[in-house]
C-alpha cells in the first residue's frame, strides 16, 4: 500500500546530518568564545559568583607549613606526605609545604635505617594543626605532623 505514489521528495540523510552536526558545533564555538569575554558572560549567564572564589574574596584555602629535617643527612628516602600521597622530598634541610584544608600531613621514613627528627618551623597564620607536634621521631616509621585546617 502506496501512500505516496510518485513522490519526488527524497531526504538525503546523511547531507542533513552533516549539516545538523556543522551548525550545532559551531553554535557551540561561537557561544565558548562568548563566553571568554566579561561583557558577554554577564549578558549569556545568571551566575552572581563564579565558583572556585571563597565569600572574601580570595582564591583558594591554602596555607604553608616550613618542616627542618634534624639528625640526619637530606635524602630522597626521607618523604614528606599529605593524605598518604608523596608531596615533598627531603632534598634540603628545610622543606617549604603548600597544603589543603582538612589534609594529613605525615613523614615517610620507612627508607632510612637511622632515627631523625623533623621540627616544625614555622606555620601561616591562617592555619591550624591538630594533634600537632613541634618535633617528629621517626624510627624507620611513619610519624604524623598532624591534621591541617584552614581558618
Amino acid at each position: 500500500m502506496r501512500f505516496f505514489k510518485n513522490s519526488g521528495i527524497y531526504i538525503n540523510v546523511h547531507k542533513t546530518y552533516r549539516l545538523v552536526m556543522t551548525a550545532l558545533v559551531a553554535a557551540l564555538l561561537l557561544t565558548q568564545l562568548a563566553l571568554t569575554s566579561p561583557a558577554a558572560r554577564s549578558a549569556l549567564t545568571f551566575t552572581d559568583r563564579l565558583e572556585g572564589v571563597s565569600g572574601d574574596g580570595r582564591a583558594s584555602m591554602l596555607g604553608e607549613i616550613k618542616l627542618t629535617l634534624v639528625g640526619a643527612a637530606p635524602s630522597s628516602e626521607i618523604e614528606v606526605l599529605q593524605n598518604g600521597q608523596t608531596i615533598a622530598f627531603f632534598f634540603d634541610r628545610e622543606v617549604t609545604l603548600t597544603v589543603s584544608d582538612n589534609s594529613v600531613i605525615e613523614i615517610d621514613g620507612r627508607a632510612s635505617k637511622e632515627p631523625f627528627v623533623v621540627n616544625v618551623h614555622t606555620v601561616s597564620p591562617n592555619i591550624t594543626i591538630e594533634n600537632s607536634v613541634t618535633a617528629a621521631e621517626v624510627r624507620s616509621n611513619i610519624a604524623l605532623i598532624g591534621r591541617v585546617f584552614v581558618k
